[in-house]
């Protein structure tokens, strides 16, 4: 992969060999007497939502969400976290109160090559590691941090990542079983530069689902002979990879993109950090083929859309947006878009239908997409297609639309 932002940043920095917690009670029930609590007097509940975190108008939106799920979450709860890493200074605070007051707190975060902590990229996380550490050592069980090297549940190449970003919570006020998934690094450096979105769902399905990956992930060791998974619920499905191979016959966005008619019923919008490779140049040739069959077509260029995709595109006749933006900002000059988002609607047997899919899978079959740990989700509803169409139009708006190079760095 030629470039893979956030990766880059995370490969070059000094790893930091202390503190780390291999979490020897993975499969461990909850200590005795830590059961949730009744928690009458909190009545705070979660329905669903989706969040965009917008750099230039509304930054920390998400993180100040999950801060809120985190002060919410009562003594005894869990709260499980895979993230590419943690360096957020709004909740950490929430987190640290929350472990202190009694929730358990495990997270699986990337370690880099060495699987070691990561003090210049997930300073949080190495916190929380030390909080969690200083807290066994007083007796406390049922927290812990995994630091993965490289991928989690596949092969470590060089350059592969746990790149997921999925946060669960067993209660929340008085809701169980809270799943968010999405394209947001929890981070004070993401919150400033980068747009990405997260949706939050309380299907007690896909919260069993996610958290059987989130154990798989957690042993930190290739899942079967391709780490590919698929689920599926009430108005969703959802993948994870690593999928070792990527291969047209098994990749699930273009699956997604042949299931919907190529014609002028069809409307495709596309927010995406990155596409390229020979599966970026596959699911370029599929939207081009749907294009010139009529379908209308709008992408968010983001920093890591190679130029032949840009190029088989905007030939086809689909509307290129600028993906990455000046600020004239001195210490985050760029704005550009992170996300990994689709909206659709079309017609199928005479009734439209609406779709949104949001997650961390890089439209590539390099090392920061179908190589390293992804979870996406699909959401086949009209409130996702149109909550979704709503949060990415100020990426669509903006102007000029130069498709200029730019490092988000």
């Amino acid at each position: 992969m030629r470039r893979m932002g956030w990766v880059c940043a995370v490969l070059l920095v000094v790893l930091v060999g202390t503190s780390l917690e291999r979490a020897g009670d993975l499969g461990a029930a909850d200590p005795a007497g830590a059961s949730v609590p009744a928690s009458a007097h909190d009545s705070f509940t979660v329905t669903r939502a989706m969040t965009m975190n917008d750099p230039t108008r509304h930054r920390g939106t998400i993180a100040r969400q999950l801060r809120t799920y985190i002060e919410h979450t009562p003594s005894g709860a869990t709260i499980s976290i895979l993230s590419f890493y943690l360096s957020s200074s709004i909740t950490w605070p929430a987190l640290r109160a929350a472990y202190q007051r009694g929730v358990h707190v495990r997270a699986v975060l990337y370690g880099g090559p060495a699987g070691t902590p990561m003090a210049g990229v997930s300073s949080e996380g190495v916190k929380l590691a030390e909080l969690i550490r200083q807290g066994r050592d007083h007796g406390r069980r049922g927290s812990w941090v995994v630091w993965t090297r490289r991928t989690a549940r596949g092969v470590d190449a060089t350059g592969t990542v746990m790149h997921a970003k999925v946060w669960q919570f067993s209660r929340v006020g008085r809701t169980r079983k809270v799943t968010m998934i999405g394209s947001y690094n929890n981070g004070d450096p993401p919150d400033a530069r980068a747009y990405s979105a997260m949706v939050t769902l309380t299907d007690p399905r896909l919260y069993a689902d996610a958290q059987s990956m989130f154990v798989a992930a957690a042993k930190d060791r290739r899942d079967g002979r391709n780490p590919q998974r698929r689920f599926s619920g009430d108005g969703w499905d959802l993948y994870y990879f690593p999928s070792t191979p990527i291969t047209p016959e098994n990749d699930p966005v273009l699956e997604r993109l042949q299931s919907i008619p190529g014609n002028a019923d069809t409307r495709m919008v596309i927010s995406m950090y990155s596409m390229q490779g020979r599966r970026g140049a596959w699911l370029a040739r599929r939207l081009a083929a749907m294009v010139e069959r009529g379908a209308h077509l709008t992408l968010v260029v983001g920093p890591d859309v190679s130029g032949s995709v840009v190029r088989t595109l905007g030939r086809a006749g689909a509307t290129l947006e600028d993906g990455c933006w000046r600020t004239g900002r001195k210490r985050s000059p760029y704005a550009y878009t992170h996300d990994k988002e689709m909206t659709a609607t079309w017609v199928a047997d005479g009734v439209r239908h609406h779709a949104a899919w949001i997650g961390s899978d890089d439209w590539g079959n390099g090392s920061g997409g179908s190589q390293s740990d992804q979870a996406t989700i699909g959401l086949y509803s009209t409130w996702a297609y149109q909550r979704l169409t709503r949060l990415l139009a100020p990426q669509i708006a903006h102007e000029p639309d130069r498709l200029g190079r730019c490092d988000p760095l």
